[in-house]
């Protein structure tokens, strides 16, 4: 067997040529009918050869490239022994195939990964071409909206007019939450559309969450804050009340139970139940704040929007809070553009505001070393507030309660502060959140 392909086509070729030459002889110089014959049998015999082996090559290769096509990645090439050139082809195409045999293991553990996670996360995923046909929905999509005959988009309204409404009017990467009527009960669901495109076409993907399990959650939660934080103030007041309203009427009554004669009563005797009552006093007055606070918390707040410049509200509250900056040696910093149009109600953020920069300026030094930051900015179409002190920071124990109703550590704190401000802001469709560490805390507010 030659084992250089070079050498085997040069063979083969010369074979050729001296073939060829043969036949020119034996027509030109001296005509032998058989020999001819012979000579050009042979020489068809050589190009058919010489044809086969140049094509046996190329129909190895094409084999193993329709196998690699087809995902048979058990398939090699071999050189055939056709010398050193093909051999380092071999090597070249059978690293490739090994890579191959590794990307598509991959492909097919993250495949069923995905396929698993899909089937088992209890989030609907739905997906929809463009037409509104229906690609792929998930057990949990199934689980939830319960209906045999869903195959296109247009049978959400089956379910609940409002959230097919939701469903077509909704954005790429936009969020809903849209109230619906499934199987006699309310559902709070989360809507969300992601668009994404498939071997060129654009192919929608939604995600529906059920949110009740989450509000339900996060709802007795809030209530056992409130009502520990209710139960604490009011046995602050109460429990004192108690003990000494029972202290007085010991003092007022005999061994008998019967009331003493107040005009026998020792001076001493007449002190301690002024001080008691004083005391009963003040502790009422402390309980009726608090259920002023509570009913002033729970009224519901009226929000008047229109379009308001914050920079000039905040250069405002800046000068009103100035001179209380000044006298307890802050250092007050700001960056707020000239200009900072934006929809809101001005008291209620003024509020909200006010309320951020007394608590900064009650957490930090007075000795100078204070001082806060007020950034004001734009931020994906949103305005973004941070005011930045360099306090102690939030304790994590207390992290969890500031905006917790009635929650407080300040001796002549309401604790509705906090609490008030969160409401505020998301009647503004906002939020108000705080970073804290041992440098400091910031309160974010954004809207």
């Amino acid at each position: 067997m030659i084992r250089n392909f070079r050498l085997a086509i040069s063979l083969r070729v010369a074979a050729i040529v001296v073939v060829s030459v043969s036949i020119a002889f034996l027509v030109v110089v001296k005509p032998m009918f058989f020999a001819l014959v012979a000579a050009v049998l042979l020489l068809a015999g050589l190009i058919i050869n010489l044809i086969r082996y140049i094509e046996k090559t190329n129909k190895d290769l094409t084999h193993f490239l329709l196998s690699i096509r087809q995902g048979a990645f058990t398939e090699t090439y071999t050189s055939g022994k056709r010398g050193k050139q093909h051999e380092l082809l071999s090597e070249a195409l059978n690293e490739i195939v090994t890579e191959f045999a590794k990307v598509n293991a991959e492909k097919e553990l993250h495949y069923q990964f995905l396929k698993t996670l899909n089937e088992n996360i209890n989030v609907s995923i739905l997906s929809f071409d463009e037409k509104g046909e229906l690609l792929s929905m998930n057990q949990a999509s199934r689980r939830l909206l319960d209906l045999p005959s869903f195959s296109k988009i247009e049978h959400f309204r089956k379910i609940d007019p409002a959230l097919h409404k939701t469903v077509t009017g909704l954005e790429p990467e936009a969020r809903a939450v849209v109230k619906v009527v499934l199987r006699e009960e309310v559902y709070q669901l989360s809507v969300q559309m992601k668009e994404i495109v498939m071997n060129g076409k654009p192919v929608r993907i939604f995600l529906l969450q059920n949110l009740n399990s989450e509000l339900e959650s996060k709802e007795i939660e809030a209530w056992h804050q409130l009502i520990r934080v209710l139960t604490h103030e009011i046995m602050n007041s109460v429990t004192p009340i108690a003990s000494l309203t029972a202290a007085v009427e010991k003092i007022m009554r005999d061994d008998n139970g019967n009331p003493r004669d107040l005009s026998k009563l020792s001076r001493d005797n007449i002190e301690d139940i002024f001080s008691g009552l004083a005391t009963i006093q003040s502790r009422s007055k402390g309980l009726l704040k608090f259920v002023t606070s509570y009913k002033e918390f729970a009224r519901p707040i009226d929000a008047k929007f229109e379009t308001i410049d914050v920079s000039r509200l905040l250069n405002r509250i800046i000068t009103l809070l100035q001179p209380q900056i000044d006298e307890q040696n802050i250092k007050l910093t700001f960056e707020i553009p000239a200009e900072h149009p934006t929809q809101g109600d001005a008291s209620l953020l003024e509020q909200v505001i006010i309320n951020l920069l007394k608590n900064a300026i009650e957490a930090i030094a007075h000795d100078g070393s204070g001082t806060i930051k007020i950034i004001l900015r734009k931020q994906n179409q949103k305005t973004v507030l941070l005011i930045v002190d360099n306090g102690p920071g939030i304790d994590a124990e207390i992290l969890p309660r500031i905006f917790v109703p009635f929650f407080t550590t300040k001796q002549k704190g309401s604790g509705i502060g906090l609490s008030l401000s969160r409401q505020i802001m998301k009647l503004h469709n906002g939020t108000i959140k705080v970073q804290t560490s041992e440098k400091g805390s910031v309160f974010v507010m954004e809207w």
